[in-house]
């Protein structure tokens, strides 16, 4: 069965800015295409996630290196999106705000509040991490919960107790980070707060943020976080996912899913053809008619014809041209130039 869940680029935005101020390391250097990072939504399968975080171990050869970068590890390093969660007047809004928005950057997660008496607990839970890599990702929302709390409350703030999940990683920089009792291998990542402080507690000024304007692309591509269990939407993002590889393969996308080549072909068969074409399902015709979806997209930002092959990952712009016409009844170039004069109608 297929059952992946997704993370956006933007939000390895503040890991990025941290590994080059304190490694000089780039996320290209772990075999990240350089497209890829350049395209904030763009949705990475969670599992090439947790694999990135156990390469950067051995790239630095510190296991320790994600406490290194606590420093960096914010929303506001995330963009836009991430000012938007903390532009909040207390960290009681801030709190929903991140709980209820941060499906817009990962899916098939859960990040929530528990209350218990007096104490609430600042929930991620993720049962799509595994390994190592759950260790730093479960670290790095600790982080971020953290600092997010002490943006709000003052710098010297402690949280009342860490639950981290994944194998301990051991090193007294994380103590002294958090600065309060921290076990591991826990259910879930929880970071303990006094209640009071999303009750009373504030003292940061309230920052004065522009707001956000989003355009109808950028809001499409925000609200397109597919559910796991979505097949369609699942293996639209998969097969987009993999052009920035070069153009899809079967093979590839199998290997994203956890399945042969031979269960993917199944499975697509009995639950995909009715939904993308009613002619029958092949791999080649539906990558080729997803591709055309994201062409689009690059048309209305006005990509160059060429260049968007290129970015699809067509091996030459006439086999666009044919695989586009096939789709839509036009050439690239005649559907560029009808969306663009319709766009200043």
């Amino acid at each position: 069965m297929i059952n992946i869940a997704f993370i956006r680029t933007a939000y390895l935005k503040p890991l990025e800015l941290g590994l080059q101020k304190h490694y000089g390391i780039r996320l290209t250097e772990l075999g990240i295409p350089a497209q890829l990072l350049k395209e904030p939504t763009s949705l990475i399968p969670f599992n090439d996630y947790l694999h990135w975080l156990e390469q950067i171990e051995e790239l630095t050869g510190d296991p320790t290196y994600m406490i290194k970068l606590a420093a960096d590890l914010s929303f506001e390093n995330i963009g836009a999106l991430g000012n938007w969660y903390v532009s909040c007047p207390d960290l009681a809004l801030a709190f929903r705000r991140i709980n209820y928005g941060i499906s817009c950057l990962q899916g098939g997660a859960s990040y929530h509040g528990e209350q218990s008496g007096k104490i609430v607990k600042w929930v991620y839970n993720n049962s799509y991490a595994h390994g190592n890599g759950a260790s730093f990702d479960s670290l790095k929302v600790a982080i971020l919960f953290t600092q997010v709390s002490r943006n709000y409350m003052g710098d010297d703030y402690v949280p009342i107790k860490v639950e981290l999940y994944g194998p301990e990683i051991t090193d007294p920089a994380i103590q002294q980070f958090f600065g309060c009792p921290i076990t591991w291998q826990a259910a879930a990542t929880k970071v303990w707060l006094n209640l009071s402080i999303l009750e009373h507690g504030n003292q940061r000024p309230l920052p004065i943020i522009k707001p956000i304007l989003v355009s109808n692309l950028q809001l499409d591509d925000l609200l397109n976080m597919p559910q796991p269990q979505d097949i369609a939407k699942v293996m639209f993002e998969i097969i987009n996912y993999s052009r920035y590889y070069g153009y899809p393969t079967l093979d590839f996308a199998a290997e994203k899913v956890g399945l042969s080549r031979q269960q993917l072909q199944r499975q697509l068969q009995r639950q995909l053809q009715r939904q993308l074409h009613d002619y029958g399902w092949t791999f080649t015709g539906t990558t080729n008619y997803i591709l055309c979806n994201v062409a689009i997209k690059y048309m209305l930002s006005g990509t160059s014809i060429p260049a968007i092959a290129t970015l699809l990952g067509y091996s030459n712009v006439q086999s666009f041209n044919k695989a586009f016409k096939r789709n839509r009844g036009l050439t690239p170039a005649q559907y560029q130039h009808q969306l663009l004069e319709r766009s200043l109608n």
